[in-house]
């Protein structure tokens, strides 16, 4: 951290009042972080799976179930496995944070491909089927 932030920064953000073992889970996280997000931004993206002739969209109808278990938002590369057993993943880059348990969702047709909408959440998200 302390090579990339000026000492300034270092003193206004508090991180000099941590530890050195505080500092290195901070320091560990932030590179892990970076690394997640250099994946994303140099990942050549994958060709979009567009609906052939006479083949129905994997959201239309509107899928509507439940997450498995814990959600937790979305960070990139986000995997999202249903109730229904479908499978699904985040197909463009965004990041949100939120926890909830089981939540219902709706993934639903929208001229650039299947978004998804989490109970109780204002943002959505562009995914593609996996399973």
């Amino acid at each position: 951290m302390d090579r990339v932030m000026t000492a300034q920064e270092f003193r206004d953000s508090g991180v000099s009042g941590l530890s050195g073992a505080q500092r290195k889970v901070l320091d560990s996280w932030l590179n892990r972080y970076t690394e997640n997000i250099v994946k994303v931004v140099t990942r050549k993206p994958k060709e979009e799976a567009l609906p052939s002739q006479g083949r129905k969209s994997d959201c239309v109808p509107a899928v509507e179930s439940t997450i498995a278990g814990d959600f937790n938002g979305w960070d990139g590369e986000t995997m999202f496995k249903l109730d229904n057993g479908q499978i699904w993943e985040q197909a463009e880059y965004e990041y949100m944070y939120s926890y909830a348990y089981r939540p219902d969702v709706t993934i639903y047709q929208t001229s650039g491909g299947c978004r998804m909408k989490v109970e109780d959440e204002e943002d959505t998200i562009l995914v593609r089927r996996i399973k």
